[in-house]
């Protein structure tokens, strides 16, 4: 029985003895610590993420840095040649600026273009060279009170105004101001006719005989007076030739006009280039072009037929012979113009002679078209509308010979004999072409 009663204690559930329970709770505090020790563990991997994301966090964001030193050092590249630009483009201004200011400066001092503006000023008592050129500047007449004072200085001018009112413009030069006040100062107007064909030198002469100016005033002025603001004087500037006499010659335009007696000699030229400016049309340019000439010598052409015929009506005739010899240089290389001879005998005398004798055609000139070929260096004379138009579009002949009978009428031929008939009749011996 007692074996019996122990067996079935075998098999029961064993109850924990002290030691067990001090076991038990040793696995316990064992699982406990492992379980801190995972839990560490996370918490370093979960750091060491963080650090890494760190670390690829800063690497992204020094990339963009390097890209803003990249374009640092382009900068630098770029910015000698942003700096060139700007200084070429501040000499440009600068140029430019002074150029203007160069011009306006002696166009206060020259009155070249100005206004004919009639101004009424009054002079004080005991008036300076500094009051009077206050004066003149308040009113508008100059533009440099300190120019005006610097140019009396150099011109030794004392003064010696007298006070009164005075009538005066701005087209008035600084020389003609000064010596406005120093006597009652009163201006005429000169009315002038220019005739058709007229020459420099005559324009010159009428000039002068109305009291205008003076002859060195005027060749001055033809010659070398900026008048750049015409694109035909800009042509004539561009391409000069040195065998030409008077740089303006064919394009004083004929006219009648009005000047005052004190105007300089470029005030009037002005005048009479403005006109030629207005009557020579857009078109007339496209026509030079068309017949393959310049404007100069569609010009020169209109000089001869001014000079050579005597009736509107032969104008057309007369262009086309010079239109054929010219278009004919291997049979007709000399015009033979003895408008042309007659020129270069007023060039070299002064005075253009009545007749054109056999000796008038020897003259050695650039001019005389008997002894050089092609067109003369420049016009011979001043031409009219009509001359210009008809040198323009002449008209279509098979003549290359005229001669002008004792009656001034024009007989045209289309051979050498005739032309020849044609003097023969008329009985007057001037050597054959």
């Amino acid at each position: 029985m007692n074996e019996q009663n122990k067996k079935p204690k075998e098999a029961g559930a064993a109850r924990p003895s002290p030691a067990a329970g001090t076991d038990a709770k040793k696995s316990r505090q064992s699982a406990s610590k492992k379980q801190a020790r995972d839990l560490a563990a996370q918490r370093r991997n979960t750091r060491e993420k963080k650090r890494e994301l760190s670390r690829i966090n800063n690497a992204l964001k020094k990339e963009p840095k390097r890209k803003r030193r990249d374009s640092a050092v382009g900068k630098g590249i770029v910015s000698p040649l942003v700096k060139t630009m700007i200084y070429l483009a501040v000499v440009v201004v600068i140029s430019i600026f002074l150029g203007f200011y160069l011009i306006s400066v002696a166009n206060d001092l020259f009155a070249f273009v100005k206004s004919d503006e009639e101004v009424v000023v009054t002079v004080p008592e005991n008036a300076t060279i500094e009051d009077v050129s206050t004066l003149l500047h308040d009113n508008g007449l100059i533009r440099y009170p300190a120019l005006f004072r610097l140019y009396a200085k150099l011109k030794k001018d004392n003064g010696n105004f007298i006070p009164g009112e005075y009538t005066v413009k701005a087209s008035m030069n600084y020389d003609l101001l000064r010596n406005a006040f120093k006597y009652k100062y009163t201006r005429t107007i000169v009315r002038l006719t220019i005739p058709e064909g007229y020459t420099c030198d005559d324009i010159i002469d009428l000039f002068v005989s109305k009291g205008v100016s003076s002859r060195e005033e005027f060749i001055q002025a033809i010659n070398h007076a900026d008048f750049s603001e015409f694109a035909f004087v800009r042509a004539l500037d561009e391409n000069p030739d040195p065998d030409r006499h008077y740089r303006l010659e064919g394009y004083l335009y004929p006219d009648t006009y009005e000047f005052y007696s004190d105007a300089s000699a470029a005030q009037c030229l002005y005048k009479l280039l403005e006109n030629f400016n207005k009557k020579f049309k857009d078109v007339y340019y496209e026509r030079c072009n068309a017949l393959g000439l310049t404007v100069d010598e569609v010009i020169t052409i209109a000089s001869y037929v001014q000079s050579e015929a005597y009736y509107l009506e032969e104008y057309e005739r007369v262009a086309s012979v010079f239109y054929n010899r010219l278009n004919s240089p291997a049979a007709f290389p000399f015009l033979e113009s003895d408008a042309t001879a007659a020129y270069a005998v007023q060039l070299k005398e002064g005075k253009r002679p009545e007749t054109v004798t056999p000796e008038t055609l020897k003259v050695d000139s650039p001019y005389n078209t008997y002894l050089h070929e092609g067109l003369s260096p420049g016009a011979i004379s001043n031409p009219g509308y009509d001359a210009i138009v008809t040198a323009l579009y002449p008209a279509a002949t098979p003549y290359y010979y005229f001669y002008t009978n004792s009656n001034k009428t024009t007989v045209f031929s289309a051979t050498l004999w005739e032309h020849q008939a044609a003097i023969a009749a008329d009985q007057n011996r001037l050597p054959q072409s």
